[in-house]
């Protein structure tokens, strides 16, 4: 191959690859350098009638385009490194997040539905013992509720204090069950309707608090315990009160928001360079806007030393 054609053509090369990298890095002085050395590299076209010293343009490849290239390449590489750590946590992540979705939610909130039609007939059937007609009474039913979703779901709380009964409450009791008198007469009144509002998990003890229907009242079942009592309303406004949700599903939410952030940095990454690499690019840009390597790439002074120095030769034959 014609040593010329050679040339240009791994100029066209060097150029692609700039082009390339530009697209990963995004960085202004690179594409500024990048029109500049594509600018250069035309005025060597085979087709141009400039007739230019083939070689200064493999010169100039040599002490800047290729060091350059040489730098951006590592660079590039030892970010893809840590983009790929940061895709594979992205993947581990999404397997969890698979994992833990399947089953999140759906059991709980239908099964709550049917506990509170088991609760208000596990009452029922606690007021109508104490009548003395007797009928079947095992609180196991009621228990399945937070033997299944106590751990996961209920509402973790350091005060106690809250939850617990009052002093000198008065109870009916039946099976070693309690059920505070006033709270009995209301659930009676309403037909012992109650709904499930949400349940508590204080150090592995559990309370689940419960709402009177067509009413503004709302009791506690202390399951260590086995009590049923009035929450007092100046209590109520100091707890959470809203609906429980799985612990998965803030390890979900903590996932999904996690994987946002490490997409967000893998980008980041990319364009980012430390501060000497970018006072490079910046030099580099500088040095070509302000015509120094241009100069070099079409120096004449060569030329000129070549024939002063043949003139000065001439001269001196005519003297002698």
């Amino acid at each position: 191959m014609d040593q010329n054609k050679e040339i240009v053509r791994n100029s066209k090369k060097r150029l692609q690859k700039l082009k390339l990298l530009s697209k990963f890095f995004e960085n202004a002085d690179l594409i500024n350098i990048i029109i500049k050395t594509d600018f250069i590299q035309s005025y060597f076209d085979p087709k141009s009638p400039n007739k230019l010293d083939i070689n200064k343009l493999e010169l100039f490849h040599l002490q800047y385009t290729d060091s350059l290239i040489v730098l951006l390449e590592k660079i590039k590489k030892q970010k893809e490194a840590n983009i790929l750590a940061i895709y594979n946590e992205v993947d581990t992540n999404e397997d969890y997040i698979e994992s833990y979705s399947q089953n999140l939610e759906g059991g709980f909130h239908l099964d709550r539905k049917f506990h509170n039609g088991f609760m208000s007939e596990y009452l029922k059937s606690f007021y109508t013992n104490l009548t003395k007609i007797r009928m079947d009474f095992d609180s196991h039913t009621i228990r399945n509720f937070s033997n299944n979703y106590a751990i996961d779901y209920y509402r973790e709380i350091s005060q106690i204090n809250y939850l617990l009964s009052l002093p000198k409450t008065k109870y009916y009791e039946y099976e070693n069950v309690d059920v505070e008198r006033k709270l009995l007469g209301k659930l009676n009144s309403n037909n012992f309707k109650v709904r499930f509002i949400c349940g508590y998990n204080s150090n592995n003890q559990f309370f689940e608090l419960f709402k009177i229907l067509n009413s503004d009242d709302q009791f506690i079942w202390n399951l260590q315990t086995n009590e049923f009592y009035f929450l007092a309303k100046d209590i109520v406004i100091l707890l959470d009160t809203t609906e429980n949700t799985s612990n998965k599903r803030n390890i979900v939410d903590d996932l999904i928001n996690r994987n946002k952030d490490l997409l967000a940095n893998a980008e980041n990454i990319k364009k980012e360079l430390t501060d000497d690499v970018l006072s490079i690019l910046q030099k580099y840009r500088e040095t070509l806007e302000n015509k120094e390597v241009i100069n070099q790439v079409f120096d004449v002074y060569e030329e000129l030393n070549i024939l002063n120095a043949m003139l000065d030769l001439n001269l001196k034959n005519k003297l002698q």
